[in-house]
């Protein structure tokens, strides 16, 4: 009866060993290169469409009296998890970026703002703090 139930544990706990796993994922929103793309843009010089040929189009354009504030975002997102059969534990770690222009009335760049939240983000195995 013992050994029934000792091998009923083992195999209990092997099949719980081998329906466990590690998942990884990575999402990324718009294309991964905004700061290299929006290095050259040089405020008071680089007109809208320099800046729309070497960024492409905007994420989205608001107009702000006779200006407008261009918007560029990408995303970047790491998730890493490990599955059991009952219970999962996982940890997402996500960056955002915007690049801002303010385009004056000229259609010139009048100043600028890049983020570079997502630059080297990190894959982070532990989900209980850092």
């Amino acid at each position: 009866m013992r050994r029934s139930v000792l091998a009923a544990t083992v195999a209990a706990a092997m099949m719980v060993m081998a329906l466990g796993g590690c998942s990884w994922g990575r999402q990324q929103v718009n294309q991964a290169d905004l700061e290299r793309r929006v290095a050259n843009v040089v405020p008071g010089q680089t007109t809208v469409a320099e800046l729309e040929s070497q960024a492409g189009a905007p994420t989205s354009i608001t107009p702000i009296g006779q200006k407008l504030l261009y918007a560029y975002t990408f995303g970047d997102s790491k998730s890493e998890a490990l599955n059991l059969l009952i219970i999962n534990i996982g940890k997402t770690n996500t960056g955002l970026d915007t690049a801002l222009f303010l385009i004056d009335e000229n259609g010139v760049v009048e100043s600028s703002r890049v983020g570079t939240n997502s630059k080297d983000l990190p894959w982070e195995w532990w989900a209980f703090g850092g």
